[in-house]
């Protein structure tokens, strides 16, 4: 049965099984090749929860940044889609499960507060205070705290299935370490794709410039660096006729902020870290996919027809802020083709934009790449569990009930926002969030890179100076070995 049909399954089931918890349709996440359909069960709900469990009325307590909890948690509704079907979420599990589900709110986003909210965390477990049986770090942050021994293995919990499709791809493969998981990330919280990186393009251009169907080319395997390059060529014009181009003309392709340099890191797939024969992490960068990937991305910044890229512009520092919005504007007013972005710009950005747009996943390295692979900031969340967490048990079943009830209810609503359509009435562009969503996966070099002795740096300056891939690893090397070592000896002696 395609994953399709099995959601639809599953919606009747809810429906026919729990009336009383009404709400929008659950997703229909259809991709190619990427994703595990839910499991197919007799259940009213996609997991594999036992169907008596009952808390007595506990409360689960999470931590949570304050600046972005809305992403989260709600506790009333609104009238807007996406608030009221994620408030609906919430009671149908605190029902079923009988828990009351709590949300502590603190501020620890921006870059002024980020490390006194991480302090808070460490001081309260240090001190055997068991409030909170969740935290929320930026996932970035996580791999930095874990090493200190704070944290639960998540792989032990009795009721989280991390194979199901609400978790990111791969956690356990991906970013355990000796063999332990610390934290845990999915559609418990959509902070990831919101964060998640993607590509918005004009549809009026396209038909403009009588491009072939972006669509086709991503289903039959042809969205590549190259066809990037190529589709920019025709889609531009230097209208000053300057011999570049910049914000003055019409822009193909358009990297609207330079963190998601970030996204071609993990649509290429380049390769930082791997695990040897014995389950170690080891730093392999250097392969020669590796420079080839560097040399081409170089390529498609520094040298390449019809396409903008400004390495000072980001929304991550308020004085530049102003020019990130102007690039906005002009693919709102109809003047770029193609733009890089997070999820979440649909949302925040494109509400007035006037010309009909579509969503594209990052694009493949080349034609022989097998699978998209998609990625997100590094400031999106990630859960992890206290020690003092008082019921492990409890904490680990609304966690798994919170991630399958936003998977089948949840994602569809924030599409139709995101898109400006309804997920059942877009099948290309559903199609093309699947693929986002569905074959997301984080790289331990880009998560760990804080804790690591900065591994990605090579990468980093390779698209900004040519030739440099090898010096530059060469300078690395040592410094992020003697980190991973360092790092995996804490992780032995203080996370028993």
């Amino acid at each position: 049965m395609n994953k399709r049909a099995t959601t639809i399954l599953l919606l009747c089931a809810l429906l026919t099984g729990c009336t009383s918890c009404g709400g929008e349709s659950p997703a229909e996440t259809t991709t190619a090749n990427t994703t595990t359909a839910p499991t197919e069960t007799t259940s009213p709900y996609a997991d594999n929860l036992p169907d008596d469990l009952n808390f007595g009325g506990e409360t689960v307590t999470f931590l949570y940044r304050d600046e972005i909890a809305d992403e989260f948690f709600t506790d009333e509704s609104n009238g807007d889609i996406v608030n009221d079907t994620l408030y609906e979420s919430i009671r149908s599990v605190e029902e079923r499960l009988n828990v009351y589900i709590e949300t502590v709110r603190r501020e620890g986003h921006l870059t002024s507060v980020r490390q006194e909210y991480m302090d808070h965390i460490t001081s309260s477990v240090l001190a055997g205070d068991d409030t909170y049986d969740w935290v929320d770090l930026m996932i970035g942050n996580s791999t930095v705290m874990m090493r200190n021994g704070i944290f639960l293995d998540l792989t032990q919990n009795k009721y989280m299935d991390f194979d199901q499709p609400w978790y990111l791809k791969g956690l356990t493969e991906t970013v355990t370490v000796d063999n332990k998981l610390f934290f845990a990330s999915g559609d418990v919280s959509i902070g990831y794709l919101k964060n998640s990186f993607c590509i918005y393009f004009n549809h009026d251009l396209a038909e403009t410039y009588q491009l072939e169907n972006l669509y086709t080319l991503v289903d039959n395997g042809q969205w590549t660096l190259d066809k990037v390059m190529e589709l920019a060529a025709i889609a531009s014009q230097d209208l000053n006729a300057d011999g570049k181009y910049d914000s003055a003309d019409n822009i193909g392709f358009m990297i609207h902020d330079y963190t998601h340099l970030y996204g071609f890191m993990g649509s290429t797939q380049i390769s930082f870290f791997e695990k040897n024969e014995s389950g170690e992490w080891e730093y392999v960068l250097g392969s020669q996919r590796d420079s080839d990937i560097c040399d081409k991305l170089y390529t498609l910044l520094n040298e390449s027809t019809g396409i903008f890229y400004d390495p000072d512009i980001t929304n991550a520092i308020p004085e530049r802020i102003d020019s990130y919005n102007s690039l906005t504007t002009q693919f709102t007013s109809g003047n770029v083709l193609m733009i890089t972005a997070q999820m979440d710009d649909a949302v925040s950005l494109l509400r007035n934009m006037k010309d009909s747009y579509g969503v594209l996943p990052f694009p493949k390295l080349d034609e022989d790449q097998e699978n998209y692979q998609s990625s997100s900031r590094s400031t999106h969340n990630a859960f992890s569990m206290p020690v003092t967490c008082g019921d492990p048990d409890m904490a680990g079943a609304v966690y798994e009930a919170l991630g399958a009830s936003n998977y089948t209810k949840l994602l569809p609503a924030y599409f139709e926002v995101a898109m400006k359509t309804k997920y059942s009435n877009d099948d290309d562009s559903a199609r093309m969030f699947d693929i986002i969503h569905d074959s997301f996966v984080l790289d331990f070099g880009y998560m760990f890179n804080n804790a690591l002795s900065d591994p990605v740096r090579p990468y980093w300056q390779a698209l900004h100076s040519e030739g440099s891939f090898a010096s530059t690893l060469a300078s690395k090397q040592s410094a992020v070995n003697a980190a991973l070592e360092e790092y995996m000896a804490d992780i032995a002696e203080n996370c028993q």
